[in-house]
């Protein structure tokens, strides 16, 4: 299964700007391995190995210039692999262990997905706020999900 969440936003803002709020989010959200990398009109962040946040995968954020705004996604940097065994024969086997792994992973998936996207935002609030713009809005729509 993979988790993917891509936000539109119909307004202008400083990208440098924005990728650099977020290199610190992860950072105080204790992510050991953080890398970022710009193209023309797009950034890339990955981060990986957080101490507080027990993920199967990287997390990559994509954000990219568009026309009349920007467009930023999360999501996992590698599809997760999911059981499928009954829950029963899988904790016979010691697969419980792996089960529990797995459904931490996605409590923390939830949780890093919440408070990821409060904090641009609150970025793009305080960016909107200092530019002084009006009138602009967002639009969010979820990917389908790719399966395996």
């Amino acid at each position: 299964m993979v988790w993917r969440m891509q936000k539109s936003f119909e307004r202008k803002t400083n990208l440098e700007t924005l990728t650099k709020q977020i290199i610190r989010f992860f950072e105080a959200k204790k992510f050991e391995d953080i890398t970022a990398f710009q193209n023309d009109d797009s950034y890339q962040i990955i981060a990986g190995n957080s101490r507080t946040y027990k993920l199967r995968s990287d997390l990559k954020v994509d954000i990219h210039k568009e026309k009349d705004g920007f467009t930023v996604s999360l999501e996992p940097l590698k599809e997760t692999k999911r059981f499928n065994f009954p829950m029963t024969l899988a904790t016979m086997f010691g697969g419980g262990y792996f089960l529990l792994k797995d459904l931490k992973s996605n409590e923390a998936w939830v949780k890093i997905e919440r408070e990821f996207w409060n904090q641009v935002h609150s970025v793009i609030a305080d960016t909107k706020d200092r530019d002084d713009s009006t009138g602009q809005h967002e639009n969010e729509h979820h990917p389908p999900e790719n399966s395996g």
